[in-house]
């Protein structure tokens, strides 16, 4: 069992910025990147893992990235009161990893890298990015 451990991970800028996601809770295993004071913790981003158990024959491993959006604070009021922040929407990413109880742990490394790999390629990106469906 990997001991939990802060995530760093890039971003898909043109010059990429790392991203690291502390831990802040061990059940279920949830991170969050908190590194920005300038952000509140509503808008802070978050990761989390999770493994759960099937019907015997197979476990499930999720890994769940959402990112929130806040609402556009349009300033203070004329008593001064300023509206706490506000989430506006979430984008969020869901992968999840069937995994037999028979499969060996190379079989597994594999879908783990092939999914990392698929997510890289053209068809998809323009699926993700530009909302476009290959034709």
């Amino acid at each position: 069992m990997a001991a939990i451990a802060p995530i760093t991970i890039n971003d898909g800028k043109a010059t990429p910025v790392a991203h690291v996601f502390n831990p802040i809770m061990t059940v279920p295993p949830t991170y969050h990147e908190n590194g920005n004071t300038a952000v509140p913790v509503v808008g802070e981003n978050e990761i989390l893992i999770s493994l759960k158990k099937g019907n015997g024959t197979i476990q499930k491993a999720v890994v769940t990235l959402r990112v929130p959006v806040l609402e556009v604070q349009s300033g203070s009021s004329y008593a001064g009161y300023e509206a706490p922040p506000k989430v506006a929407y979430y984008l969020q990413a869901n992968v999840e990893f069937f995994l037999p109880n028979r499969s060996t742990s190379a079989q597994r490394k594999d879908l783990r890298v092939l999914t990392a790999n698929l997510l890289a390629n053209a068809q998809v990106i323009a699926a993700v990015e530009a909302l476009e469906t290959p034709y």
